[in-house]
Formats: C-alpha cells, sequence, structure tokens
C-alpha cells in the first residue's frame, strides 16, 4: 500500500470518532432552548442533551447483530445516514416531542458504530500500528467534539436550531469512510456466505474489563463534576479558574492520548498499573491541596494519565476477546463506561453522604486510597502477563 493510501485510509477509520462524542456539543444551545420550550422545566430541556445515551447502551449490543447480517462497513454507513438525518431534524422541528424523538434516533445511529470505531481498527492493523491508532481514536474523539462545540457555539447566534448543523459532518465523513476503508474479515464473510457464520461471545476477561473500566469512568466522572466545587468552596479560586483547571485537563489528554503509541512501545503491559499510579497521586494532591496550583497540579497528572489507560484498555480488545468476536467485546467495554458515566451522580452523592463531605477533599483522598489498591492489583496482573509472554517465548 503507498504512503498516501495508507494515510488516508487511516484517517478515514479514525474520521468516524470525530462524532462519537457529539451528543452533548449541543449543551451551549440549552438556554436558548428553554426560552422556546416555556412550558418544560429545565431539567426537561437539558435532558435533551444525555438522552442519546441511553439508546446509545441499547444498539452498542444490537450492532453486533448487524455486523453478522450486513457487515462492519455498511453497519457503519447507515449509523452515519442515521445520525446526519436524525441530527438535523431539530433544525426545522419546533416541537419538543419531535426533537426528543430525533434525539433518540440519534443515540441509535451512534450505538451502530460506537463499538466498530474500536473493534474496525483491531480488524485492520495490529502492533505498533494499531497502538498508535488506538491513541489518535481518543484524540480525534476529543478533537471532534471540540470542533463541533465551537461550531456549535457559532451556529447559536444565528439560532439554537441553527446549532444543529453540526450532525450534517456525518453526511461528511460517510463517503471518506465507505470508500477509503477495506472489507474487514466480516464484510467478506458476509459477501461470500450471506452472513458471518461465526457467532461472537464473550469471556470473563472482557467482563472484568467492562468492570474495571466502569469503576473508572465513575472515579473520572466524580474528578471532574467536583473539582469545581473543591476550587469555589476551598477559596482557591473562581468558577472561571476551575474552567480553566479542566480545559487544560482534556488539552493535556488530547496530547497523551496522540503520543500513546511511542508511550505503548516503551511501557508495554505496564502503562495501566503505572497509570494507575498517576491517577492515585493527581487525586490524592487534589485532594489535599492547600490552594489553587498545588490543585492545578494534581488535575493535570490526572489528565494526562487517564486517555492512555483509556487507549490502553480499547487496544487490549483483539487480544482478550474471543475469536471474531471484537465488536462485542468492545460494545461490551462501551456498556461499562456508558453505565460508569450514567451512574457517577448516584455514586458521588452515596459517597459524600458516607463520609459527610459536600465539598469534595475527604472524598477525592478516599478515591485516592482506592485507586492505590486497584493499582497493586494491576501490577500483579502485569507482571504475571510478562511471566506468560516470557513462558510462550521460551517455549
Amino acid at each position: 500500500m503507498n504512503s498516501a493510501k495508507s494515510i488516508f485510509q487511516k484517517f478515514a477509520v479514525l474520521s468516524i470518532s470525530l462524532v462519537l462524542t457529539s451528543s452533548y456539543v449541543i449543551s451551549v444551545s440549552l438556554p436558548d432552548m428553554k426560552k422556546t420550550f416555556t412550558g418544560m422545566s429545565t431539567s426537561s430541556v437539558e435532558l435533551l442533551s444525555t438522552l442519546p445515551a441511553f439508546t446509545v447502551m441499547i444498539f452498542v449490543l444490537i450492532s453486533g447483530w448487524m455486523t453478522e447480517k450486513i457487515g462492519n462497513k455498511k453497519t457503519v454507513a447507515l449509523g452515519l445516514i442515521i445520525v446526519g438525518l436524525a441530527g438535523i431534524v431539530p433544525v426545522f422541528a419546533t416541537s419538543y416531542g419531535v426533537i426528543f424523538a430525533s434525539r433518540l434516533v440519534l443515540g441509535a445511529g451512534l450505538g451502530l458504530f460506537n463499538s466498530l470505531a474500536v473493534s474496525m481498527i483491531g480488524f485492520l492493523y495490529e502492533g505498533k500500528t494499531k497502538a498508535s491508532l488506538m491513541g489518535l481514536r481518543s484524540a480525534f474523539e476529543n478533537l471532534g467534539q471540540s470542533f463541533l462545540i465551537f461550531v456549535a457555539g457559532f451556529l447559536l447566534t444565528v439560532s439554537w436550531h441553527a446549532t444543529f448543523w453540526v450532525y450534517a459532518l456525518a453526511f461528511v465523513i460517510l463517503p471518506i469512510f465507505y470508500f477509503g476503508v477495506p472489507d474487514t474479515r466480516r464484510d467478506v464473510e458476509v459477501k461470500e456466505k450471506g452472513k458471518a457464520d461465526v457467532h461472537q461471545h464473550i469471556n470473563i476477561k472482557v467482563i472484568g474489563l467492562a468492570v474495571f473500566f466502569f469503576f473508572l469512568v465513575m472515579i473520572h466522572i466524580a474528578i471532574i463534576v467536583h473539582l469545581p466545587f473543591v476550587v469555589t468552596e476551598n477559596g482557591f479560586g473562581t468558577a472561571a479558574q476551575a474552567g480553566v483547571i479542566t480545559s487544560s485537563m482534556t488539552i493535556l489528554g488530547v496530547i497523551a492520548a496522540i503520543f500513546y503509541g511511542q508511550i505503548y512501545d516503551v511501557l508495554r503491559q505496564y502503562i495501566i498499573p503505572i497509570g494507575m499510579v498517576c491517577l492515585a497521586i493527581g487525586v490524592l494532591i487534589m485532594g489535599l491541596a492547600n490552594g489553587y496550583v498545588m490543585t492545578f497540579a494534581g488535575a493535570l497528572v490526572f489528565g494526562v494519565a487517564y486517555p492512555l489507560i483509556a487507549a490502553d484498555m480499547f487496544n487490549k480488545v483483539s487480544t482478550v476477546s474471543s475469536p471474531n468476536s471484537e465488536t462485542l467485546t468492545a460494545s461490551v467495554m462501551l456498556i461499562g463506561t456508558n453505565c460508569g458515566a450514567l451512574l457517577a451522580p448516584y455514586g458521588v452523592a452515596g459517597l459524600s453522604a458516607l463520609i459527610g463531605d459536600s465539598v469534595g477533599n475527604r472524598m477525592f483522598v478516599l478515591l485516592g486510597a482506592i485507586l492505590i489498591a486497584v493499582t497493586i492489583g494491576a501490577f500483579v496482573i502485569a507482571l504475571r502477563s510478562r511471566k506468560a509472554e516470557k513462558k510462550a517465548v521460551e517455549q
């Protein structure tokens, strides 16, 4: 494969990740939408931003069945078409009910190719290239979200209806992906036999990773949600200064994800345990901080480590999944992440009530202690994995 074609193929595979987290980009238009839907509560209007997450969780499972019927590429293409069509419905709709329904359909479209954004990389690449692309995929998610939020903010000067034009990006990505990505093994099977003859299933390793991801995402969301309270309630800074910290975490996360491939070459199976150490250190620094600078420093350590762990988790999809089950494996892991994100507010509320800490300092220290315990387990698993690799090489 020549260099130009290879680069375009990689971009085409990564391009679908640009819209994966697009559900929340219309949050900038919610205040104006509330003025239009005067008969609706604020929470009902805000629900339009998070509503797609419910159907995403359902359709990440259905996507595995879809790939067996029509193949990977057509499943992604169908998802992009649904995202494009359902996404722009609010541009023309004035009824809350119609917009509500369109957001549910949008989630269905995103769910169809959510797991395939991960597993397609595993189908087409291996080794260093796969590891590098897994990191870039995470970066593409964040870059896509940032770009669409910027565009939505610009379109908001026209009207809140106009902000929903951002979903037209799906129609731009569709031909790039469909003509830039070759058929995968599943696509060939569907073409030759009418359907894939190997049914997908999961194993105990996949369930373990999904549970791990569930708690990791819950902790991540807890930190993001409570960090502004730690900054403002302790008098470390204003809400705007807290926003600087969170945005800096996102930027550093993108940079870290871009260099995941190079980091993977050096650390290999130790990325997760070392990343967990950094997470624990970052959370403890924030929990014990006595000022803005110290809080900022802890947040940056946390912000660098989290995307590296997430990228490594998805990089393991093809190695821990059962034969021909990469898509289902990625789906189960994504369900773990979505459940963690959806249940995080309840977990935070329960933990705060348990330790009697409404601000978050003591909760951060407790989360840091939990991460240290998990880190010890991660190092044990990494060492066992290393020994297993050495045995395999010797034999």
